[in-house]
């Protein structure tokens, strides 16, 4: 049964962004076709693509191969392996068999699921999400590929410090937009979904109740980055784990900067040419050979 929903969603799906390819140029040439080719994927998304997720396997890149139930043609990135591309070249290279690596604001699970892979049996992933139907699809991925014990769920929001009773986290409200915390004065950047209470912890937290030390950390959280951070004091004193981060705007970017001096770690910044944020932060201790991390991801 799942392989035929599996199957007739990847035809639908195709069928949606076919004027991508040879139609798109034929509207470009004849714009009269362009209403009949709308009406044409208005038709396809309304009434054949599925509006629960299903299960697909993703096309390319570090989580290739691997099963993760999406919606389309939201998740569409994820399937077809194109997310955040730039950040998945660094922790191809900055993470080896063995290591213990977190990623905070796992979301769908697209970056954790390919890097309990990588690790393997020897190592272990943690991923957190504050949002509980985040954690709930995490869980189910993480069963489907037979993950075992080396990718760790956790559901709970890292934050740098724990009120009583929770935090609050606004949700996303489709796969494109991931929630994040409110509070503090920060607010996620795309998240316009419900408000709700979520459980939260600071990394040291998490840690000081037995939590494997980490050797990456890597951090997308909507806006909060810095706030992540501040709650790992202990913890990037003693352990000194690489660090990739996306940066939503220019509060956290500052908050990181002073991090970066406080901690004594270097820094490389990933800015697109488009647009100045969000932009991505690769950092290491000083003491680290950071140099020879970026030559290798930007090979």
């Amino acid at each position: 049964m799942t392989i035929g929903v599996t199957s007739f969603s990847v035809l639908c799906y195709r069928l949606y962004f076919a004027p991508k390819g040879a139609i798109g140029r034929l509207v470009r040439r004849w714009p009269w076709a362009q209403r009949p080719v709308n009406l044409f994927k208005r038709v396809v998304r309304r009434y054949l693509l599925p509006e629960r997720r299903v299960w697909l396997r993703v096309q390319k890149g570090l989580t290739q191969g691997m099963w993760m139930r999406l919606g389309l043609p939201e998740g569409a990135r994820y399937w077809r392996g194109e997310h955040d591309l730039a950040a998945e070249r660094a922790l191809q290279t900055g993470v080896y068999p063995g290591a213990v690596v977190y990623d905070i604001g796992a979301h769908l699970g697209y970056f954790s699921l390919g890097l309990a892979r990588l690790v393997g049996a020897g190592g272990r992933v943690v991923a957190f999400d504050g949002d509980p139907d985040n954690v709930k699809c995490l869980r189910e991925n993480a069963v489907r590929n037979g993950l075992g014990d080396h990718l760790q769920v956790v559901h709970a929001a890292v934050w740098s410090n724990t009120p009583s009773g929770g935090i609050s986290f606004r949700r996303g409200i489709e796969p494109r937009a991931q929630g994040g915390v409110e509070a503090d004065a920060c607010r996620p950047v795309l998240a316009d979904g419900e408000l709700i209470k979520v459980p939260v912890i600071t990394l040291d937290d998490f840690v000081t109740r037995g939590g494997p030390l980490p050797d990456l950390i890597k951090i997308d959280v909507e806006g909060g980055e810095g706030e992540v951070l501040r709650g790992a004091a202990r913890l990037f004193a003693n352990q000194r784990p690489l660090v990739v981060a996306e940066v939503h705007h220019i509060h956290a970017a500052e908050q990181i900067g002073q991090w970066i001096e406080e901690c004594r770690y270097c820094a490389q910044w990933n800015v697109s040419s488009n647009e100045m944020y969000p932009r991505q932060v690769f950092a290491w201790p000083a003491e680290y050979d950071g140099r020879a991390w970026m030559q290798r991801f930007e090979k």
